[in-house]
């Protein structure tokens, strides 16, 4: 019996994609840099669920919440006082983007959307980094800290809310 357990569990963890989640938390940096070299750097949090949610929260150099659902995007951007709502068509959402990516190397994966490769890099059962070109030829770099798999993550998390006095401009 405890060997038929084992032989369960072994191949349970083998063939599972750890791109398959049910939630991540992690702090991130993003760097990304331009076709002259430049580069500009954001830090923050983001949280996911398996259900197709997203939150982005970039605390620097500027501070902006970008929430992602099954079919749209809203950005907060307080300094601007303004909302943008836009569909996925526009903007990837990262839960996707994990969920159909295909493992090319060991701990390398791959994925395509809207004409844009992504390659993850992924270490000791963790995703380590997410790097693609942009459509301005820019090349982003989203490297993941202090993850959390699969904790509890409340769903007001994900709840959109939009100050009053904010403008709202939809794409």
């Amino acid at each position: 019996m405890r060997f038929l357990l084992l032989i369960s569990v072994f191949f349970t963890f083998s063939f599972s994609n750890i791109l398959d989640f049910n939630s991540i938390q992690s702090s991130f940096k993003q760097t990304i840099t331009n076709e002259e070299g430049k580069q500009i750097h954001y830090e923050g949090s983001f949280y996911a669920l398996k259900e197709e949610k997203a939150l982005w929260i970039y605390n620097k150099p500027i501070s902006k919440k970008m929430y992602f659902n099954a079919n749209k995007v809203v950005i907060i951007e307080p300094e601007l006082e303004q909302a943008i709502i836009t569909t996925l068509k526009n903007t990837p959402n990262i839960a996707n983007i994990l969920k159909n990516a295909k493992e090319i190397a060991p701990f390398t994966y791959e994925t395509n959307f809207d004409d844009i490769t992504y390659t993850i890099y992924t270490k000791q059962e963790q995703i380590q980094k997410i790097e693609y070109k942009d459509k301005l030829d820019n090349k982003v770099v989203i490297e993941f800290l202090n993850q959390s798999i699969n904790g509890y993550l409340d769903a007001s998390l994900f709840e959109v809310v939009i100050p009053q006095e904010f403008d709202i401009i939809t794409q």
